[in-house]
């Protein structure tokens, strides 16, 4: 995965910290366990949850918003209360990818009353749970979010776009691993485009040429 430097030290420490959780307690120290990444799409947060829950050798499991999001009142922090609960007792990586669905800034008046208690709920099981495992939280909206939201997380990472520098370095690493040529045309072509994801794509789609 294309990360810069800081980030990967970053999720080092959560391995090791993962890792050596049971000697942390021992010393009245918790271990980071909730964590959102943020920034623009295709810059590899999904990818990055996923890398984590390898390293530390735990199913990830993605939330579906369209099953947690219920049409009656309480419906929905019912859900909520009940995805935690299976994070308390199971180690796993509980992935809610995009979760601008459920965060969203409190107070619009365009919307309807439920939408700020899932917000208010979602914060509460942040702040009150203990998972045995990590939630990892995705946002390509951060400015969307709500701002109490974010002192929930114990870990912030910004995910920026890549600079010309990294996005050549991603082009020839990915043109080696499909085996294409890299012409001038296709260097330009992915010096064009503004995420990891669809550079990916573009390589690809010339491997399959």
């Amino acid at each position: 995965i294309a990360l810069q430097t800081d980030a990967r030290a970053q999720f080092a420490e959560i391995v090791k910290e993962f890792q050596h959780a049971t000697f942390l307690k021992s010393r009245g120290v918790h271990r980071r366990s909730k964590i959102i990444f943020f920034g623009p799409p295709g810059c590899g947060k999904s990818l990055t949850a996923h890398a984590l829950a390898g390293a530390l050798k735990l199913p990830l499991y993605t939330v579906r918003f369209d099953s947690v999001i219920g049409a009656y009142l309480g419906q929905t922090a019912t859900h909520l209360r009940q995805l935690f609960q299976f994070a308390e007792t199971n180690e796993c990586v509980l992935l809610f990818d995009e979760i601008d669905a459920l965060g969203k800034r409190r107070g619009n008046p365009t919307e309807v009353g439920e939408l700020d208690r899932i917000v208010i709920a979602l914060m509460q099981e942040l702040e009150l749970s203990e998972v045995r495992g990590l939630v990892i939280a995705t946002s390509n909206l951060p400015e969307n979010l709500d701002a109490a939201l974010w002192r929930r997380f114990d870990l912030q990472v910004r995910f920026p776009a890549p600079n010309r520098r990294e996005v050549a370095q991603f082009v020839r690493a990915k043109a080696k691993a499909f085996g294409v040529r890299l012409s001038k045309k296709l260097m330009i072509q992915a010096s064009n485009l503004k995420s990891y994801a669809d550079i990916e794509r573009l390589i690809e789609d010339e491997a399959r040429r």
